[in-house]
This record gives C-alpha cells, sequence and structure tokens, in this order.
C-alpha cells in the first residue's frame, strides 16, 4: 500500500513538470508585444506643416514597423474640440495628419504645444500613448557669393509669444537637393550647428554641379528629429549650377537605362560570349562521351 501510495505521489509530480513548461508557454504567448507610438511634427519651407504618426513593435527580438493601426491626435488636450485627426498607419507604419484649420486660433495663441497621440487595443497589441512637444519656429536660407566663393548662410529662429529670437545649438543639414530626396552636403562636415545668434554658415566646394535647364541647384536647410523644434525643412533655389538640357533621345542611345533593343555592343558581346562558351563546353562534353562509348563498344579500350 505504502509503495502504491509513494508511486501515485510519483506520477504527481511527473505530470506537474510536464505541465509546467506548457503552462509558461501559455502565459507567454498571450503576453502581447508592447506597441511604440510616436507623433512626429513637420514643416516646410515655413508654411506647409504636417504630422506622422509612427507605430512600431519589438518582435522577434527586432523593431518592426506596424501597419493597420488607428491612431487619434489632439493638441494641446484630449477634447472634441481640439481633435486633430484620425488616421490609419499604411505598410510602412506612418500615418499623414494635417493640423485643420479650425485649430488655426488654438495654434496662434501660444508658442509651445503638444500633440497627444493614442491608440486603442488590438488583438495583437496593447493600446499605446505618445505627447511630443514643440516650440514654433522657423529657418531662414541666404547666399554669399564672392568670386568663386559660394556660402549658403542659414538662421534659425524660435517663437517667445512676441518675437522671434535665435535659436541656438540647433544641429542641422545643409546642402543640395539631388535626384531622389538625398542631400549633398555643402562641405565636408555632415552637419552643422548654430551659434549663439541662431546662424551657421557653410561654404559650397561641390564644384560643377548639374542643375535644371537654367542652371538652378535647390538649396536645403534641414533640422531632422529636434527634441525642441521638430522637424524643419527649407528650400531655395540659387543659379549656381550647369545648365543640363533634356535629351530627346536620351533612351534611343546604347546605354545601360536604354531599352534592350538599345543595348550596349560590349554588353551584348560579353552576354553572347559567355553563352557560347557555355554551350560550347556542353557540346564538347556530349562528344566526348560519344566518342568513349563508342570506344568502348569496339573494344579499342
Amino acid at each position: 500500500m505504502k509503495s502504491k501510495n509513494i508511486n501515485n505521489i510519483g506520477r504527481a509530480i511527473l505530470l506537474l513538470v510536464m505541465a509546467m513548461p506548457l503552462g509558461a508557454a501559455a502565459q507567454q504567448d498571450s503576453v502581447k508585444p508592447k506597441l511604440l507610438l510616436n507623433v512626429g511634427y513637420y514643416m516646410n519651407n515655413n508654411q506647409m506643416m504636417y504630422l506622422l504618426a509612427n507605430t512600431k513593435a519589438k518582435i522577434s527580438g527586432k523593431f518592426k514597423q506596424v501597419p493597420g493601426i488607428a491612431v487619434t491626435v489632439y493638441l494641446d488636450k484630449e477634447s472634441p474640440d481640439q481633435l486633430i485627426g484620425k488616421t490609419i498607419t499604411n505598410e510602412e507604419g506612418l500615418g499623414k495628419l494635417i493640423i485643420p484649420a479650425s485649430l488655426k486660433s488654438v495654434w496662434d495663441a501660444s508658442a509651445q504645444h503638444q500633440f497627444i497621440g493614442s491608440t486603442e487595443a488590438t488583438k495583437e497589441y496593447e493600446s499605446a500613448t505618445a505627447e511630443t512637444d514643440i516650440t514654433k519656429s522657423k529657418i531662414t536660407v541666404d547666399t554669399i557669393s564672392d568670386g568663386e566663393t559660394r556660402k549658403i548662410a542659414v538662421s534659425v529662429s524660435a517663437y517667445n509669444g512676441k518675437d522671434w529670437i535665435p535659436a541656438p545649438d540647433v544641429e542641422l543639414k545643409v546642402g543640395v537637393a539631388r535626384i531622389g530626396g538625398s542631400l549633398l552636403t555643402a562641405g565636408d562636415e555632415a552637419t552643422y550647428t548654430t551659434d549663439s545668434t541662431g546662424k551657421v554658415s557653410a561654404e559650397l566646394l561641390k564644384k560643377n554641379l548639374p542643375g535644371d535647364e537654367k542652371g538652378n541647384l535647390i538649396l536645403v536647410a534641414r533640422v531632422d528629429e529636434n527634441d525642441t523644434y521638430g522637424n524643419l525643412k527649407v528650400e531655395k533655389s540659387v543659379p549656381w549650377g550647369i545648365a543640363v538640357k533634356p535629351n530627346e533621345h536620351f533612351f534611343d542611345q546604347r546605354t545601360l537605362w536604354s531599352t534592350r533593343f538599345k543595348t550596349p555592343i560590349w554588353l551584348l558581346a560579353m552576354a553572347y560570349s559567355i553563352v557560347l562558351g557555355v554551350w560550347g563546353t556542353i557540346i564538347y562534353l556530349v562528344f566526348q562521351i560519344i566518342k568513349i562509348k563508342k570506344l568502348g563498344t569496339s573494344g579499342e579500350l
């Protein structure tokens, strides 16, 4: 009887030990990954303002953008009359919002504002909130040309409720806009920082840059993800480039970017030589196999 009780206790302990990993796995599966929400402020050319809601989560040890999340954003306080709007994040986990004209009086009433974003809980993620504080600011771009020396003068100002005052210690990028939205820095430095007067001067060291038909270049001064001012960008067109006229027969020439019927001769020769070399080797091996087979049947081997 005693041994039987011991066996029963042993079986119970074994079942408990086997069930523990299953319970831990079920508990782990029930834990939803934490959704991270960020609301970014963007202003282009000191006029067009918009917000970008960004949703991501840590999945399998890596942060990934999360699409299809409904985000609600308010200005300064969560009140129906101060609702900026609602958006659903796209495949890149981003949702764009424009500050409506109905909030202009609220926007003009203060130099500092707070954007409040929130999401509701879903089957996959818990709810998330985000707050972004910004101070009104602007960028001005001017040029200084002295013979062959050309400089880009940038000034960053912040609004204190009454006046625009210099914004010191602001890191920004200064350069020339290129195809695809990339930025070619003006000098050797990747970024510049404003001095006590809110100004920075960058010499354009790149020479003979191609421009449009009139030789115009687009100068860009940009502030990225600043904790106080958000994301700011200003563009200015200047005639510092080389005029490039569009070629109507651009795609009719034998170039790498032309159609397949205008492939460069050297590329065709390379491709055909590779094909002929491969097939020539295969044919040679086939003939050698046939030759060996004939020698074997004739008894000469």
